[in-house]
């Protein structure tokens, strides 16, 4: 009877270990799948802050060059108001290309405002979600 009981034991002992060995491999198989999840996503999240950056550059280098055009145009202008009528004003010439310059920057505020609200309310989603 001791005999019995002990063999009980032995086999309830090894299929244990078999198991957990089993149970541990599967593990190790989750967590390194995981790992490999968290690292693709840093991979992306860098590349998607690295397009993020460019496009602000982008968007930075437009602005630059729509005053620069501006300007370009409101010289432009006054040379040729110069040529054809030397007498007239200056100052109504100027008014109106500050007219356009000023739609410009509003353009430009109100899309950065835009941009503002887009991500206060995606903001407001994940406080949401929480």
């Amino acid at each position: 009877m001791n005999m019995f009981v002990l063999g009980v034991l032995a086999g309830v002992v090894i299929f244990a270990v078999i198991y957990s060995v089993f149970m541990l491999n599967k593990l190790h198989s989750g967590l390194i799948l995981i790992h490999q999840m968290i690292e693709n996503q840093g991979k992306a999240a860098q590349m998607l802050f690295m397009k993020v950056n460019k496009i602000e550059k982008i968007t930075e280098n437009t602005m630059n060059a729509s005053e620069t055009f501006v300007d370009a145009l409101r010289e432009s202008a006054e040379q040729m108001m110069n040529l054809r009528h030397p007498r007239i004003r200056k100052d109504d010439d100027d008014e109106q290309f500050d007219d356009l310059k000023k739609s410009f920057e509003d353009g430009i505020r109100r899309m950065e405002e835009d941009d503002e609200d887009e991500d206060s309310e995606e903001g407001q989603q994940e406080d949401w979600k929480k």
